[in-house]
Order: structure tokens, then sequence, then C-alpha cells
């Protein structure tokens, strides 16, 4: 009797793990109806509130939003209820559960969108100030919260688990954590525009924004990233592996950064009409930002953009360590370049050769030389060099 109730105990626990749409599915869903209420329901009301959004084609706005941010929410709702699935449940399980979480998302949005409708109402109902309408906004607000609250618990459950089982958490933590750093001195000081609505974020907003970028954006890239560097030769490392070559990473970072900050200061100031790198009022401030800027960009160019080129190359084409980060390296200072284009086009050089001179100076040779520095040296060695030569332009030019 006592060997058949223990025999059927997995059985039973497989059956309990197996049914409905799981952990996964639960994430994914509630994630789904969270990103919609929170980007076409409080995110409208709020601002119309404030008086940042008018009032016209209202419910279509916050439709359009809902179903924006319904998609978005899936997708990472859905990577993130495949990572943090329970322990014991297989891949296959789990994106099945993921499947089936899609068509369950379906009535949910039907659903959500009115929630979401009422929510970003909550000015008209405040404007005729009558009591029904005041009523359904309230219930909407309710629900509303209610429905990110649970997606928040679940989405808390399956970070827990993906958090358990991710090997280079205490990296990876470090990495996001300086991210969010980062982005935020780097909104603070020059607080961007949301695109689209031509304004401009408050100091709150700022927080709000890093804090967005970093949970959907960074850590994302920088698990990803961290995974693939674990496929690359052993010489990619992310974090050096010893105490001596983290000093001597630092030391070839910091001499690399002031030979690439001498020869690009010449194209910044005046004359050229360039502008140096902001330098806040304090040394501390320039270095801080100069830190900042340095972190985000070897982050996302380098650590994830020259780490995935790479892993393609020789994983998916076969080529040689060698080529794939020639190709790799190259790919990361085009990528600079495209990003510092719109810049460049704007900055009005007197001609087309003293652009490219400025391009090739200041963009392609710093890219190439913090690629190559990632590569031979990781990524400590390429932010050092890379805050170095921003910090000595940005003193000594402006």
């Amino acid at each position: 009797m006592t060997t058949t109730t223990h025999a059927a105990l997995p059985h039973k626990g497989m059956e309990t793990l197996t049914r409905g749409i799981g952990l996964p599915g639960r994430i994914a869903v509630s994630w789904t109806l969270a990103g919609g209420l929170l980007v076409g329901g409080f995110l409208v009301a709020l601002m119309t509130l404030a008086g940042k959004l008018s009032g016209n084609a209202l419910l279509l706005t916050s439709t359009g939003l809902f179903l924006i941010g319904g998609v978005l929410g899936y997708l990472h709702g859905a990577a993130l209820g495949y990572l943090g699935r329970p322990e014991g449940m297989t891949r296959g399980r789990a994106v099945a559960a993921l499947g089936l979480a899609a068509v369950y998302a379906l009535p949910a949005l039907a659903v959500g969108a009115v929630v979401a409708g009422w929510i970003a109402m909550s000015a008209v109902a405040i404007y005729l100030d009558r009591l029904l309408p005041k009523v359904a906004v309230g219930f909407a607000w309710v629900l509303g919260l209610a429905l990110v609250a649970w997606a928040a618990v679940q989405g808390w459950r399956g970070l827990s688990n993906a958090y358990a089982r991710w090997p280079q958490r205490r990296l990876g933590t470090a990495l996001v954590a300086g991210l969010f750093g980062a982005l935020l001195v780097l909104f603070l000081a020059e607080r961007p525009e949301i695109w689209g609505l031509q304004m401009r974020v408050t100091p709150v907003g700022a927080v709000l924004l890093a804090a967005m970028a970093t949970f959907w954006l960074a850590g994302p890239m920088v698990t990803l990233a961290l995974r693939l560097v674990e496929q690359l030769p052993r010489r990619v490392q992310a974090a050096p592996a010893t105490p001596l070559r983290a000093g001597t990473s630092v030391a070839i970072g910091l001499a690399a950064g002031v030979v690439l900050g001498l020869v690009a200061m010449p194209f910044y100031g005046a004359p050229l009409r360039v502008m140096a790198p902001v330098v806040a009022s304090a040394p501390l401030g320039a270095l801080a930002l100069a830190l900042s800027q340095a972190l985000v960009s070897e982050v996302l160019l380098r650590l994830f953009g020259v780490s995935a080129v790479a892993w393609l190359l020789m994983r998916r084409y076969q080529r040689r360590p060698g080529e794939a980060a020639v190709a790799a390296v190259g790919v990361g200072a085009l990528v600079q370049v495209l990003l510092y284009l719109p810049a460049v086009i704007g900055t009005g050089f007197p001609s087309l050769a003293l652009a490219a001179l400025f391009v090739g100076a200041a963009v392609v040779l710093p890219a190439l030389a913090f690629g190559i520095l990632y590569w031979t040296r990781g990524l400590t060695c390429a932010i050092c060099a890379n805050a170095t030569a921003v910090l000595l332009v940005a003193l000594l030019a402006a």
C-alpha cells in the first residue's frame, strides 16, 4: 500500500503541473493586460489630467496604445514565463503553455480594452461631474490596479525562478544595476523628449523612463549577452578572471582612452562648431557623465552587439574566431557611426571632407579600438577606455 502511494505521487504532481497554462501562461496573460492598461489606460489618463494630452479622440488613442502595450506585454511576459518556468516543467511544455496563453489573451484583451478606455476617460468624468461616469471610472481604476498587481505577483514568481537558475546572476545584476544608474544620470543631465509627443520628461519622468528602459530593454539584453559570451572564445570576458588581469585591463583602458581622446580633441570646439561632451559644474559630475555614457555604450554595442554578431558567425556560419571578431568589431563600429550620424549632419560642417575626418577620428577609430579592447581584454577595459576618452575631451575641449 505504501509503495503504491509513493509511486502515484510523482504522477499526481506532474498532472497538477501540466494542467492549464501554468505559471508561464499566467505571466504572459497578466502581462498582456498590464502592459495594455499601463500604456493605454493609466498613462493616457495621467497625461490628460496633467494637460499634456488632448481629449480629442481619447478612446481611439487609448485603444491604439492599449494594443501596443498589450503586444509588448505579451512578448516580455512570454520571455519571462519561459525563463521563469517552475522547476520540473520542460521547455516544450512551457512553449505549449505560452501558445495556449496567447489564445486566452485574445478575449482578455477585449475586456482589458474596455477597462483601459474607462480609465482613459478620467478627465472627461471629472469634467462632466456626474455620479455614474465617476463610479464607472472609479471601478475601472480599482479593477485596472488589481490586474496590474496580479501581473506583478506572477512576474515576481517567474523572476525568482529565472534568477535562481541564472548562472551569471551576480555579474548580470551588477551590470543591470549599473545601467539603471547610468541611464538615470544621462536622462537627468539631458531629459529626453518623448517621441511623437514633443514633450520632455520631468525629473520624475526621467526616473521612470530609466527604470522602464532598464527593465524592458537593458535587462534582457544583458541576460542574452552574458549567455552568448559563455560560448565565445575564453579570452572574451565580461569581467576579469583575476585581480591582476583586472588591474592590467584598467591600465590598458586608461592609456588607450588618453590616446583616443587626444586624437579626437582637435575636432571639437568653436572653430568647427562641434560641441564637446557635456561638462557638469564639477569634475565629479563630468566623471559621472563620462562613466554613464561609456557603460551604456559598451554594454549595448560591445557586450551585446559584438558578442551577438560573433556568436552568429561562429555558430551559424562556422567562421573562425578571428574572422568573426573582425566582422563583429566592424559591425559594432558601423552601428556607432549610424547612431552619431544625425548629430554629425546637424553640426553643419563647412565641408564634406571635414565631416568625414571628424567621423573617422571621433567615431570610427574609437569604436574600432573599443571593440578590439573588448575582444582581447574584456568589457572592463573597453569601458575604461571609453570613459577616459570622453572625460578628456569634455574637460580639455569645452
